[in-house]
């Protein structure tokens, strides 16, 4: 088993619960739509051990939730709770990268479309609170209110903090 991060920071704490590919593969599924073990194991190719650990692991985090629907039997299947998906928009972004990095124009394997009217969605991007369209430049990383000693310390020398 990987070691865990221990650093006072939010991209270490996320990669402790979602760092890996499998599970990344399993929570695609999950926004698909997928919900059964076996569809998941189908549909990513992972080995039966290895998914029922990754799946245990998400129920344990709270991004999935396992309920019982067995009626002959212990049958499971699993559904995102609001705190899996909340991570829509980083699945969204890591398609979007994929689709623009990986692939050439036009050979991109899934696009993301509005439900109502069928047109591909745009880019993600950031922005301001009152949403003026902001670029890397245009942002700072600064200590949160729960940053600790080592985290103030390392942005702190950042001198031109992206």
């Amino acid at each position: 088993m990987v070691k865990p991060h221990t650093q006072n920071c939010p991209v270490a704490g996320m990669l402790n619960i979602v760092g890996d590919q499998w599970t990344w593969l399993i929570l695609r599924e999950a926004f698909y739509g997928a919900s059964r073990f076996k569809e998941f194991e189908r549909n990513t190719g992972i080995a039966k051990n290895l998914l029922s650990n990754r799946l245990a692991r998400l129920v344990d985090e709270g991004l999935l939730k396992k309920f019982d629907i067995g009626q002959m039997g212990t049958r499971y299947a699993y559904s995102l709770t609001p705190k899996g998906r909340s991570l829509n928009t980083v699945m969204i972004a890591m398609l979007q990268w994929g689709n623009e990095h990986l692939y050439a124009e036009g050979e991109a394997p899934v696009e993301i479309i509005e439900r109502q009217t069928g047109v591909p969605i745009g880019p993600l991007v950031l922005q301001t609170r009152d949403g003026r369209r902001l670029e890397p430049k245009d942002i700072k990383t600064v200590p949160g209110p729960g940053a600790k000693g080592a985290v103030c310390q390392r942005l702190a020398a950042i001198k031109d903090n992206p």
